[in-house]
């Protein structure tokens, strides 16, 4: 929970709403909204989430509001992530609550901080008792609690009937490079889409080499544009690998590209010695394997069993002593807990940097990430331990 604070600090003095006619701005006092619920709606006019969204939730601001049965009213203020005042003019038009100015840029950026929005469309909920505000992190569409079995797929928004986050399966579009869509499987039956739609895997359970790769129907060539069919990776198992390598041993790697254009994923591919992955077919991979931070080797084993998260250090360290373990299907003994150094990570708390030894993050916060010594001083939300 965050320190208690006043509305007059989050928002300031004044916000806009429309007049009746809708054709101008008024500003109006913080101080109307004493008393109310208070929800913060964190949106932008250039995204398709957030323009499908709000009508819905302005259905539901109204029918919330205008309920004689419910003492405890709602209201809304819209931040703003547009590009400019027009954009955000012509977008305030649309909603029927209040919003920060535009202009005041820097308190949006505090709050976006504060709240620690990782996507948007996000509404945020704040407590009634007048100018004091928890953060509960309440979702109004949020349309049940996970199943013992099912996966929680944080920060992701299902299109369709705005499942926040998505619970169950997850489906989305092929073609990242063109559309962006998210569904839950309770909508994936009832949409049509121009594209084909793949089931994301779990990130952590184990799948076969055909289940990883059923994206990716072929591989390039490193020396020339030939494309080597990724369906003998499962086919041929251990042959495959025995006859790519010089030294006969069964290992294969493929290259996973972070690159946001042709050039750079053509330049860097003409310095490796492997096959790659064609631009724009590597994102269920990069879900999967929840790749936060590069590089990063990820050693999979025939029958698709994550033998190594660590692979970079497991080289850096072992050698070609690691690629001898890992043909084996077994693991290579990691660093112990007190010597192990975080590559690029400092300490929050102290700035040791890197941090050596064990490392802990915060799922709410981003990018906090203390030092074991550090945890034990403890953190407004709870503290995971990096494995």
């Amino acid at each position: 929970m965050l320190r208690t604070t006043t509305l007059n600090e989050l928002l300031g003095e004044q916000l806009l709403e429309h007049n009746e006619s809708n054709n101008e701005l008024n500003q109006i006092s913080i101080n109307e909204l004493n008393g109310k619920g208070v929800g913060l709606y964190f949106a932008t006019y250039s995204s398709s989430a957030c323009r499908n969204f709000t009508p819905k939730l302005a259905a539901y601001y109204k029918g919330f509001n205008s309920n004689d049965e419910i003492e405890e009213k709602l209201e809304i203020v819209y931040i703003s992530y547009d590009e400019d005042q027009a954009t955000f003019d012509e977008h305030f038009k649309k909603m029927p609550w209040k919003a920060l100015p535009f202009s005041d840029r820097d308190r949006a950026k505090t709050l976006h901080d504060k709240f620690h929005v990782k996507d948007i469309p996000t509404l945020t909920m704040l407590s009634s008792i007048r100018e004091v505000f928890d953060f509960d992190g309440k979702r109004l569409f949020r349309s049940r609690e996970p199943r013992d079995d099912e996966y929680v797929w944080d920060g992701i928004i299902c299109h369709q009937c705005y499942m926040s986050p998505i619970i169950g399966s997850r489906h989305g579009c092929i073609e990242k490079e063109e559309c962006y869509l998210d569904l839950c499987e309770t909508c994936l039956p009832k949409t049509k889409h121009e594209h084909p739609i793949i089931e994301y895997l779990i990130p952590k359970r184990q799948y076969s080499f055909e289940q990883l790769f059923k994206t990716v129907s072929h591989l390039l060539n490193p020396n020339s544009e030939e494309k080597i069919e990724t369906k003998t990776i499962w086919e041929n198992g251990v042959k495959f690998y025995k006859e790519a390598q010089a030294n006969s041993l069964p290992f294969r790697i493929v290259r996973v590209s972070s690159d946001y254009d042709k050039q750079s994923f053509h330049e860097y591919r003409s310095k490796m010695p492997w096959p790659a992955i064609p631009l724009g077919s590597s994102h269920l991979l990069h879900t999967y394997f929840q790749s936060c931070y590069i590089p990063r080797f990820y050693i999979v084993s025939s029958d698709g069993k994550v033998l190594s998260r660590r692979g970079v250090d497991d080289v850096t360290r072992k050698g070609i002593e690691a690629l001898k373990t890992w043909i084996q299907g077994e693991t290579v003994a990691p660093r112990t807990a007190d010597e192990f150094e975080w590559d690029d990570v400092s300490c929050n708390g102290c700035s040791m940097n890197p941090i050596i030894g064990q490392r802990y993050r915060c799922s709410t916060c981003d990018n906090h990430d203390p030092c074991s010594t550090c945890e034990k001083k403890g953190h407004e939300h709870p503290l995971e331990l990096v494995p």
